[in-house]
C-alpha cells in the first residue's frame, strides 16, 4: 500500500513510518516539502536499508495514496481535511486525532459539535472516502523503537467493514498490537476520550509509555 502520512514530520508520524516503512511505500506530508522530505531521509536512516519512505507535501502525499493518517494535533484538523479536500479521492482516511485539554493539572477531552474528530473529519471530506479511527491509545515514544513489543489493543471504530479490517491488518503488522472493533464511527467519542484519561493515569501514576488492553477473566474450572 501507499500510506500518506499526513502531518508526519512529528513524533507519531515517525512512529508509524518505523513500523510499516518496510511493508508498504510510506508518504510523510507536511505543508513544507522541503521538511517532509527532510523528514523522511532522517527516518529512513533509522530504519535502514529495507525502509521505503519518502516526503512531499500534503495535498501530494495525499492524492498519490491509498491510505491516509491524519498524524496533526486537532487544531489542524479542518486543513488537512476541508482544506485539502480536493486532493482525497476515495481512499481510507484513519483519524488517532483528539480533541483536548490540558488546564495545567490534567487533561480534558473536548468533542466537537459533530461529537468526536473522526465524526468531523467524515463531515469535512468527500462521500466517498471511508474514515476509520484509530490508535489513539498508542504511545508515539514506543512505536518509534521497532523492536518494543507494544502488549497494547487498538480500538477501531467505522462504518466500513473493508476499512476496518484493512486498519486491523495494518494494527496487526505491529508487534504485538490487537486491534478490536469498537463500534461504528459514531462511537469514536468513546475510544477518543481514553487518550486524556490514560495521560492522566500516566501522569498520575508515573507511568511510561502507558497503553490499554482489555483482559478477559476466565472462569477457574473445578
Amino acid at each position: 500500500m501507499k500510506i500518506a502520512l499526513v502531518g508526519g514530520t512529528g513524533d507519531i508520524g515517525m512512529g508509524f513510518a518505523m513500523r510499516w516503512g518496510q511493508n508498504h511505500e510510506i508518504i510523510i506530508g507536511s505543508r513544507s516539502e522541503q521538511k517532509a522530505k527532510e523528514s523522511a531521509t532522517a527516518f529512513k536512516e533509522q530504519l535502514g536499508a529495507a525502509g521505503n519512505i519518502q516526503g512531499n507535501d500534503n495535498a501530494s502525499a495525499i492524492a498519490s495514496a491509498d491510505a491516509v493518517v491524519l498524524c496533526v494535533p486537532y487544531e489542524h484538523l479542518a486543513y488537512v481535511t476541508s482544506g485539502l479536500r480536493g486532493s482525497y479521492n476515495s481512499q481510507l482516511v484513519i483519524s488517532p486525532v483528539v480533541p483536548m485539554t490540558y488546564n495545567g493539572k490534567f487533561f480534558q477531552y473536548q468533542p466537537p459539535p459533530d461529537g468526536s474528530a473522526a465524526m468531523q473529519a467524515r463531515s469535512l471530506l468527500p462521500p466517498d472516502v471511508k474514515v476509520v479511527s484509530a490508535f489513539h491509545t498508542i504511545c508515539a515514544a514506543a512505536l518509534q523503537d521497532i523492536n518494543r513489543i507494544m502488549k497494547a489493543d487498538v480500538f477501531i471504530c467505522g462504518d466500513d467493514a473493508q476499512s476496518m479490517e484493512i486498519t486491523a491488518q495494518l494494527a496487526r503488522e505491529i508487534k504485538s498490537l490487537r486491534p478490536l472493533i469498537a463500534g461504528p464511527l459514531t462511537a469514536s467519542s468513546l475510544t477518543e476520550s481514553l487518550t486524556p484519561f490514560l495521560l492522566n493515569v500516566a501522569r498520575k501514576n508515573k507511568i511510561k509509555d502507558a497503553g490499554i488492553a482489555v483482559v478477559s477473566e476466565r472462569p477457574t474450572i473445578k
